[in-house]
């Protein structure tokens, strides 16, 4: 795995809220912290540097969090299945 894949990731699952999915919201999750383990504080060549803020990055990454918690189901994406043998009373 290479930054270029993750940042690709970041920008692709982004729009979580704006589709409504969870799973997107988790996914972006597992990116950021990808591309935050990843990316160096800071780059420099030949006199020139970079400075790449990860604050961006780590706000999203919170709402993504925030956005999971609130949309994600109360089971835990566990099923129940029900016998005969749980009927109604």
């Amino acid at each position: 795995m290479v930054i270029e894949d993750v940042e690709a990731d970041l920008l692709d699952l982004s729009d979580f809220e704006e589709v409504g999915s969870a799973a997107r919201a988790r996914l972006y999750v597992t990116a950021a912290k990808r591309w935050l383990i990843l990316s160096p504080a800071s780059a420099s060549n030949e006199g020139s540097s970079l400075s790449l803020s990860t604050s961006i990055v780590a706000d999203m990454m919170k709402r993504a969090q925030d956005y999971v918690a609130a949309n994600a189901s109360s089971g835990g994406g566990r099923v129940r299945f029900l016998g005969v043998g749980d009927g109604f009373r």
